[in-house]
């Protein structure tokens, strides 16, 4: 572990989640948060871990979690340096 830079970046395109995992603001819609999430939240306030928002289109995850277009596919694939497909 000791090779992982300091503080740990963890990019979403969810911008509620990191507005919560930066804020210790809380509503009615949001009190079923489940534990372990809150333990997100103390990491950051710690600073080892850091919450950045990226668009949907920077997130080079979505291929592998949820399909979309092929043009999509394809600019995500080539944006992971994968090499040509199709």
């Amino acid at each position: 572990m000791d090779s992982i830079s300091r503080p740990l970046r963890i990019y979403s395109d969810n911008s509620a989640a990191a507005f919560m995992a930066k804020n210790n603001k809380s509503g009615s819609r949001s009190k079923h948060i489940d534990i372990k999430y809150l333990a997100i939240r103390e990491r950051v306030e710690e600073g080892k871990v850091v919450i950045e928002h990226i668009s949907t289109e920077l997130m080079l995850a979505d291929p592998l979690t949820k399909g979309m277009p092929l043009k999509n596919f394809k600019d995500h694939v080539a944006r992971m340096g994968i090499g040509p497909m199709m």
